[in-house]
């Protein structure tokens, strides 16, 4: 049997003293004791740091490893450039757009960067939206979008009254601008000049081929201000407002013809990515 001691503890609170009973030998090794138990607590100290200092210098290294992957794998001179090259073709897109009268393009979501994007497809990714870039703004500058006469929409596309007997109805195929003689009138979209000359009905009259299913119609002008061949752009004069042919006052006739057939030019002042000229 193991010797004890008695401990007597006393406690001045109360009336009562209670007594305990210690083995002699804890005691005796008191000190002893204590320092194993704190050898102890800092023994499992230790071990916890190391496993943490384990586990985030693996975290750290794995996080190393992976950027210095991803530096071999981009280009970043060439992903700053293609930025740089989005940039300006937005800000070519819209100013555009802002000469038009038309709503700025708004880049919200792109698309085609889902939560399966790696960023170490950024030069692909860079480069895939510089080419959609470029090709919209090619298609801007040969489709015909805006107005080409900035005056007052007097006549619609569609049916509509004889504007000279004012009894059976006809059909209209453009729209009507109200406008004063002299006034420029642009070219909606870069073509060929198709038709420049006299036309039955149209008066003094400027055709432009866009693409081999797309042609745009000036027509009463004053004076013609291009050429049949002739290579024009976006914006371009073709010609002065006028009163020839069948008007009854100055004004511009403009009509968009898609594969032969007279469509309705109005929903075209604007811009939307939904009509199609292919």
């Amino acid at each position: 049997m193991r010797h004890k001691t008695s401990v007597l503890i006393v406690n001045s609170r109360e009336r009562e003293s209670k007594v305990r009973q210690v083995p002699t030998h804890i005691i005796m090794n008191w000190r002893k004791y204590a320092m194993l138990t704190t050898l102890l607590v800092a023994a499992l100290f230790l071990i916890a740091g190391f496993l943490i200092y384990q586990n985030t210098s693996r975290f750290y290294r794995e996080k190393l490893e992976r950027a210095n992957y991803i530096r071999s794998r981009i280009d970043l001179k060439k992903a700053l450039a293609a930025f740089a090259s989005i940039d300006s073709g937005m800000y070519r897109i819209n100013s555009f757009l802002e000469e038009r009268g038309l709503e700025r393009l708004k880049m919200k979501n792109m698309g085609g960067t889902g939560a399966g994007f790696d960023i170490i497809y950024i030069n692909e990714f860079t480069d895939f939206y510089k080419g959609q870039l470029l090709e919209l703004e090619k298609a801007l500058n040969s489709v015909p979008i805006g107005a080409p006469y900035g005056g007052k929409i007097t006549s619609r596309y569609g049916y509509r009254l004889n504007p000279f007997t004012r009894k059976n109805t006809e059909f209209h195929s453009g729209i009507d601008f109200r406008g004063r003689v002299g006034d420029s009138v642009q070219c909606t979209g870069s073509g060929t000049v198709a038709f420049a000359g006299n036309k039955e009905g149209f008066g003094q009259c400027v055709i432009i081929q866009h693409n081999p299913n797309l042609q745009t119609l000036y027509g009463h002008l004053r004076q013609i201000h291009v050429k049949k061949g002739e290579q024009v752009g976006s914006r371009q004069t073709v010609g002065l407002l006028g009163n020839t042919g069948r008007s009854t006052g100055p004004h511009l006739h403009y009509e968009i013809i898609v594969k032969g057939e007279k469509i309705n030019p109005e929903k075209y002042l604007n811009f939307d990515t939904k009509n199609s000229y292919d």
